[in-house]
């Protein structure tokens, strides 16, 4: 028994080490692989540090209150979900409660749900329940009463860039109302923005330097191994020996995500090292993360050439995937269900849950299985495909 495991393992060990030597000895692809992935991540440092835009922080207060014209407001319903504290025990204003007022307008704005304590509502916004919350503090109507500025907290997810826009308007739109319906001119209700699980360190560099590694890590390592199969002459020869086809796929997957490894060790030393950042996970678990975002484009770039009859065809086929991917990793626009079952978008998922949220590898582990799952369809696919092939044209 231990002699027939043996043979396939040494087979596939062997063919492991040839496709090494073929990557280290082309030039393109390790230039591919290692050096561009580093030049994003320079080219954000450059941008960052070049601009008004690089080191916005986490935490940091920004009125957007103002502006007076009110005469085009609506009230809609902005599918916002809205948590509010109300800590406000002052009553100074001769009528309506004042933080009760303006909870009213923000309720006109979103789906409003209201929570005793900030705990509560940030464990809310932890476990996704609601999109932001705010935080009217004690003596917010005495303020008012005698015309002093005041400021209430607005706390949102800071991984949520298609919310956030959403957010401060609703939170503008509710502050104009409230103040239309004094009849006050000046913005005395100042917004405060604080945003919520980003690690220490520019806000912007953490969440595209984020993106741009998981994107280097899945859709880098797919470019190349989608010339594995169909590039490889010699293969052929090989399919003549007792090798059979699905030991040919795990080796040059195997191979694949070793040197997704060693790629996963740059990125994310440049990334962290670059931006100063004090991610909320040990560097270990970042580097399994980004080596399981290396399997599942080893195992899509595998597919994409047991496909493609030609290198030409492999390229088109990549291309449509590149760009796919990139439209529906939620990033950009809000994709749904397809969140839950993208493989870039679960390892996106993945960095944020545990680089920036602070969960452990065992808390996401759905997300990895998932990963692991893609990967083993993907790789099942590609053997039957290949399999159905007599010879490479």
């Amino acid at each position: 028994m231990a002699e027939v495991l043996a043979k396939p393992s040494r087979r596939i060990r062997n063919m492991v080490m040839k496709e090494l030597r073929l990557i280290i000895k082309d030039k393109v692809a390790l230039l591919l692989i290692f050096l561009l992935p580093a030049a994003l991540i320079g080219m954000l440092w450059y941008v960052t540090e070049t601009s008004s835009f690089g080191g916005m922080m986490a935490g940091g207060g920004g009125a957007i209150g103002g502006g007076d014209d009110i005469g085009n407001e609506t009230t809609t319903d902005s599918g916002i979900k809205l948590g509010i504290v109300d800590l406000d025990t002052t009553r100074t204003y001769d009528g309506e409660d004042l933080s009760e007022n303006l909870t009213a307008f923000f309720d006109e704005m979103a789906n409003i749900t209201m929570y005793n304590s900030s705990a509560d509502a940030y464990r809310a916004l932890y476990d996704q329940l609601i999109d932001a919350y705010i935080v009217i503090p004690d003596g917010f109507e005495a303020n008012l009463t005698i015309n002093e500025p005041t400021y209430i907290e607005v706390h949102y997810d800071g991984n949520d860039l298609l919310a956030s826009a959403s957010i401060q308007g609703v939170i503008q739109a509710g502050t104009i109302l409230f103040r239309a319906s004094k009849l006050w001119i000046r913005s005395e209700v100042f917004p405060g923005i604080i945003i919520e699980f980003t690690p220490q360190g520019g806000y912007l560099e953490s969440v595209f330097g984020g993106f741009i590694v998981i994107f280097s890590s899945y859709l880098g390592i797919a470019m190349t191994s989608a010339q594995s199969i169909v590039g490889d002459v010699p293969l052929r020869r090989m399919l003549l020996t007792p090798t059979n086809r699905l030991e040919v796929i795990v080796a040059k997957v195997i191979g694949y995500v070793i040197i997704g490894f060693f790629q996963s060790l740059l990125l994310v030393t440049l990334w962290v090292l670059a931006f100063d950042l004090n991610l909320n996970t040990s560097f270990i678990s970042l580097v399994i993360i980004m080596s399981l975002s290396s399997l599942t484009g080893s195992a899509t770039g595998i597919l994409i050439s047991s496909v493609a009859g030609t290198r030409l065809q492999a390229n088109q086929m990549f291309l449509f995937v590149l760009f796919g991917t990139l439209i529906l990793s939620g990033f950009f626009i809000n994709v749904g269900i397809l969140d839950s079952i993208l493989p870039m978008n679960q390892g996106l998922n993945l960095l944020i849950d545990t680089a920036f949220k602070g969960l452990t590898l065992l808390q996401v582990i759905d997300r990895i299985l998932t990963l692991f799952g893609f990967s083993a369809i993907a790789i099942l696919l590609a053997t039957f495909v290949f399999s159905r092939k007599p010879t490479l044209d």
